[in-house]
């Protein structure tokens, strides 16, 4: 739940102010470099950035909805333990 909500969080801050989220990354990953505050990104980096961060909040608020693999078929079927065997068809039949 908490990392559903700070998913959210950082997906609405990534399409409200895309240009201060991409500020923030940079100075955090290019910190040993000499000028990193120089460096202006693109517009269609932004823009790309706005929309990942617009489909991450999404995704986000639709999650709690999805199927989980617990959750899918009824739980009643068990599955057979015995003896792994890789089937390979040989040409040479």
């Amino acid at each position: 739940m908490l990392l559903r909500a700070l998913t959210f969080v950082t997906g609405v801050a990534g399409a409200a102010v895309p240009e201060k989220l991409l500020d923030i990354c940079a100075r955090s990953m290019l910190a040993g470099y000499e000028n990193p505050e120089d460096l202006e990104p693109e517009d269609w980096y932004v823009e790309a950035t706005r929309y990942a961060g617009l489909l991450l909040a999404v995704a986000a608020l639709i999650a709690p909805f999805l199927p989980t693999p617990s959750e899918s078929g009824d739980g009643d079927e068990e599955i057979e333990e015995g003896p792994v065997v890789d089937v390979i068809e040989s040409s040479d039949e």
